[in-house]
Formats: C-alpha cells, sequence, structure tokens
C-alpha cells in the first residue's frame, strides 16, 4: 500500500537533470545531515528495546497484496545489517486467517528468494520473522457504506485505502502488537531497500535518541487534503504550547491564515509513509493523544475527504517533536519506492553497542 496522492519534494541541490528523478527529495534545512551523526556516548548503550518492521497487506477481506512484497521482504533481510531480527509484522483483514494461507504466502516467499540472491540460510531466517496479524478494518458509525450514495474522494479504492490511512494516522499507536513496542519500522509492500545499508534503521533510532526518521517528504495535492488547512490553524490556535512549536519548527503555513476559505485548493505538506521508524512512545503521550482524539472526531476527515497519513504524521511531528534534534532524513539508505529511486547519500557506520 502507498500514498498514490503524495508527490515527493525536489532536491535544493540537485544533480544533473539527466540524473535526477522526479521523485527525489531532500533534507529540509532545519534537520541535521547524516554526517553529523549524534549519539550518546562514543560506544553506543546496550539499553534494550524492542521493534518490529511493519506492513500492512491488505484492509479488505479476501484481496491479496502485490508481489512485490515478496521482493521487498528479501531485500529488507539482505541489505539491513540488524542487530536483533526482530518481528515482521503483516497486517491483513482477514486474507491469511488460515494455515493454508500462509504456507502459500511463505511458500512464494522462499521460492522467489532467491531471485534477490538471498541465501538459503538467510531465507530460513526471514521465514522465521512473519507474523501475520489479523486487524480488523470497519467503517465507521454515520458513515454510508455504499460508496455510489455517500461518493467519497477517492471511490475506486474506498474504503480499502482509507481504512489504511486511518490506520497508520492514529489507530496502529493502539494496536495491541505494536503499543507496548519501543520502534516500528514501516514500509510498504512497493518499498525497495536496493544495496546494502550500513546501520540498522531501528539501532540508530536508539543510538542517536531521535524519535522519527523518514525517507521522503512533499506534498499531499489538494484533492485529498480538503479542511485540513484550518484544521491545524483552529486546533494550535486552541493549543498555545503547539503553536510555539510549530513556529520553533518553522512549519510552512498556507498564506493568509486567518482568511475565509484558508487553505482552499492547496496542497498539504507530508512525509513519505511508504518509509518511516517511529518511536513509538513519542506518539502516546497525552498531548498527542488529544491530538488524536480531535483528529478522529470527525471520520469524514478520512473517510470522505481521505486525509492520509503522510501529512497527517508530518504535521503531529510538527506540532510534538523538535525537527532538529528530534527527526533524521535517513537519505543514507538507498532506496525505492514504486519506480522512484531515492539514491543514497553516503552512510556512517554505527559505534560498536557496550555490551
Amino acid at each position: 500500500m502507498s500514498s498514490l496522492g503524495f508527490t515527493p519534494s525536489a532536491p535544493h541541490n540537485a544533480p544533473p537533470s539527466s540524473l535526477l528523478s522526479s521523485h527525489d527529495v531532500h533534507p529540509p534545512s532545519n534537520v541535521h545531515p547524516p554526517s553529523e551523526l549524534e549519539v550518546q556516548s562514543p560506544a553506543v548503550p546496550a539499553t534494550p528495546y524492542t521493534a518490529a518492521v511493519v506492513y500492512v497487506l491488505t484492509t479488505v477481506a479476501k484481496r491479496h497484496p502485490k508481489d512485490s512484497i515478496y521482493r521487498s521482504l528479501a531485500l529488507v533481510q539482505k541489505n539491513v545489517p540488524w542487530r536483533y531480527e526482530w518481528p515482521i509484522l503483516l497486517f491483513h483483514a482477514g486474507t491469511y486467517d488460515t494455515d493454508a494461507g500462509q504456507t502459500a504466502f511463505r511458500d512464494k516467499l522462499r521460492s522467489t528468494a532467491a531471485d534477490q540472491n538471498l541465501t538459503a540460510r538467510d531465507t530460513d531466517a526471514l521465514l522465521e520473522r512473519i507474523d501475520f496479524i489479523h486487524v480488523s478494518h470497519t467503517v465507521p458509525p454515520g458513515i454510508p457504506t455504499d460508496p455510489k450514495v455517500y461518493k467519497p474522494v477517492w471511490i475506486d479504492m474506498w474504503p480499502g485505502y482509507h481504512h489504511m490511512c486511518a490506520f497508520f494516522s492514529y489507530k496502529i499507536f493502539r494496536h495491541p502488537r505494536v503499543k507496548d513496542l519501543t520502534f516500528y519500522f514501516r514500509l510498504d509492500d512497493d518499498s525497495f531497500i536496493q544495496e546494502p545499508v550500513c546501520f540498522d534503521p531501528i539501532e540508530y533510532l536508539h543510538a542517536t535518541g531521535k524519535s522519527f526518521a523518514y525517507r521522503a517528504e512533499g506534498e499531499d495535492w489538494q484533492g485529498v487534503t480538503a479542511g485540513m488547512w484550518p484544521f491545524t490553524s483552529n486546533y494550535a490556535q486552541r493549543h498555545p504550547d503547539v503553536e510555539d512549536r510549530l513556529r520553533g519548527n518553522r512549519w510552512p503555513w498556507a498564506p493568509k491564515r486567518n482568511w475565509p476559505d484558508y487553505g482552499k485548493g492547496m496542497g498539504f505538506p507530508g512525509f513519505g509513509g511508504n518509509f518511516e521508524v517511529v518511536r513509538i512512545g513519542r506518539f502516546q503521550t497525552p498531548e498527542v493523544k488529544e491530538f488524536f482524539r480531535e483528529l478522529e472526531s470527525d471520520q469524514t476527515r478520512f473517510y470522505y475527504s481521505r486525509w492520509s497519513d503522510a501529512p497527517v504524521r508530518r504535521l503531529t511531528v510538527s506540532m510534538f517533536l523538535n525537527m532538529t534534534t528530534d527527526v533524521h532524513y535517513m537519505c543514507e539508505v538507498e532506496y525505492m519506492h514504486k519506480k522512484a529511486k531515492y539514491p543514497g547519500c553516503g552512510c556512517t557506520p554505527l559505534p560498536p553497542r557496550l555490551e
């Protein structure tokens, strides 16, 4: 699953146009470049933590993911030097409830792993990590269940895509399998870690004390962001601490903030949701929970207007984290989403851990 309405930004220091994909991105100016690796001590402390890699395979019963999931999983196993081989949680809406369904998935993963030059030993290790998690997605009360009557935005993908957007925007932080972990690393079924990485992305957040890492930033287009600008402005005005934090993080307000129809016809800043590493506790604080309650108080935002996790994540991070000290632009990872390539920017290994 992917944020199809999300358009990544172009870089400041662009290579020649013949070499530059339109999907390449840059780090914001107030986020440390990767060369300024911040660690808590000369060697990484051996503080225990828990984590998982997270994929959403299906949000509609009996629907199957794209075959690209098998390539994505094999590359995750092959190209990340995992400090610990955490579980890989495959969320689904019932497709893999049966032993037969799970066995078929594992068999196909095993049979295709060699296509990515994954060794038999690494293939066995990957299969051991797979954990199928059933998650029930239902249309919220008050939302008509007939899309031809309701006519939501992106009617052809309703309600499955809308379920996914709501799930990753806020519901994941309450899910029983995730809520007590320290970190999760989210990828989509069309996310590909193209080349070996010099560090474990989860270990990176642990070592540096960061709380959020992303691979792409950009903008969700105006067709799926109706109402987001006035929602943001009104919430910030009612919460002075949020207003101050947005100012400190140089939040890019749309023009004419106090005018009627504020932000109408404009897109909204976002982080690409197909690659993110999250310190879960930072999204479970009382003030963030209050924000999430406000966000979900009107479910037409997700189930009619099709707000997505990409702008919601950017907004939540900007409201409650420090973009300079808490956030990392993880350009060290050479990455591809669908057919969009994100070249690496060089990688500095983490120091050894203290055992």
